[in-house]
């Protein structure tokens, strides 16, 4: 797994960047970039989501599905989960409200559209790094009286105390 999660996190973040990039050139040269970019950038995301999903499939196999990308984002520090909903955030910004407020045409503004992708590639950039780290973050997972638990349980199984709170077991600060 983690020969295919390397290669896939760097073309992910690859591809961030160039939303980000064409995202913001975009509000100068307007739909000819647009034409240009889109031929790249979304054949890209085809590239990262097939082993982000199967990869993720493996990794949240005996998980619950309200517990999915919880489980799947568990190798994850919280910084890097805030960055990645401030990613979905102003992609849905900028896809719908936006060219709303640039009093233009939903389909006619180029800048939302190009930002969009950088969705799909945060979250597979997400999802690879979870994985590369996953085993640190569930193999210190232990209750408050020191039994080892399972990634997302918040009770120990052995005596039914609670979880210990993740500074305490030398998880992601």
């Amino acid at each position: 797994m983690r020969a295919i999660a390397y290669p896939v996190m760097v073309l992910a973040a690859i591809g961030v960047l160039a939303c980000f990039c064409l995202h913001i050139a975009s509000f100068q040269s307007g739909p000819e970039l647009e034409k240009k970019a889109i031929p790249v950038l979304f054949p890209g995301l085809f590239v990262v989501w097939f082993p982000t999903v199967i990869l993720m499939n493996r990794m949240t196999r005996d998980v619950k599905q309200r517990d999915l990308w919880k489980a799947a984002l568990r190798g994850c520090p919280p910084r890097m989960k805030i960055a990645l909903w401030i990613v979905i955030g102003y992609a849905a910004f900028a896809t719908f409200l936006l060219p709303f407020l640039r009093g233009s045409n939903p389909g006619a503004s180029p800048s939302g559209f190009l930002i969009f992708p950088a969705v799909f590639y945060s979250v597979s950039f997400c999802v690879m790094y979870s994985v590369l780290h996953v085993q640190r973050f569930d193999e210190g997972r232990r209750c408050l009286n020191g039994h080892r638990i399972s990634p997302l349980a918040k009770f120990c199984e052995e005596c039914g105390a609670p979880a210990a709170p993740d500074y305490m077991q030398g998880g992601h600060a």
